[in-house]
């Protein structure tokens, strides 16, 4: 009997986290295009989804264009953007206060839809990870792929903001609690599993 094996990437490590790239690679610049307004943290996460997917779980960043900062081989291969937030920001007095946002921009939304839309063999697919900080250093709170059809469907109140480099764009900023709700996905489920992974749900 044939085994079904879906055509997707296979995730080998998603037991990596977050500090694993940090304490295991020098891995706290920015480097290319974009750097002096980039985050080191935002530059580990697009190590982080490379390691993942590699066999030897080798962290290394891999742009392939402004809207993908991966691209994963397979019998469809995953175009990934990559987005990541802390958990919760804090106020003057050091508390929590609202939910970490990712930032969605549209244009590149909408490249990373017509692509996968055009080509049977290309899936595009956001990378999401959410962090806390605690004295100056980082712990991943959880991770989740996600197909950009699907977080196309949980979109909505595009806004228009100037950006440094890319000029006046429109641009969403969801909590990373919202996006889940909107998902489906649990907060508990999202901090206790590896990685939610919803590209075959």
């Amino acid at each position: 009997m044939t085994e079904n094996r879906s055509p997707n990437p296979d995730v080998i490590n998603p037991e990596m986290k977050l500090e694993d790239i940090r304490n295991g690679v020098n891995a706290n610049t920015c480097e290319g295009y974009g750097r002096s307004t980039a985050s080191g943290r935002g530059y580990n996460a697009e190590r982080l989804v490379n390691a993942i997917f590699d066999e030897s779980g080798t962290a290394f960043r891999g742009t392939v264009d402004s809207h993908i900062d991966s691209y994963v081989p397979g019998e469809i291969g995953y175009e990934i953007e990559v987005k990541s937030c802390v958990a919760r920001y804090q106020n003057n007095t050091n508390e929590s206060g609202r939910y970490g946002q990712f930032r969605i921009w549209k244009h590149h939304h909408d490249e990373l839809l017509a692509e996968a839309s055009e080509y049977d063999s290309i899936r595009g697919v956001y990378f999401f990870v959410v962090y806390s900080v605690i004295y100056g250093i980082e712990e991943e709170v959880g991770k989740l792929l996600v197909p950009a059809e699907v977080v196309d469907g949980v979109l909505d109140n595009w806004s228009l903001e100037d950006h440094v480099t890319m000029g006046e764009q429109k641009t969403r900023q969801i909590s990373w609690h919202l996006l889940l709700k909107r998902l489906g996905v649990s907060a508990d489920r999202f901090k206790s599993e590896d990685l939610i992974d919803l590209t075959d749900e």
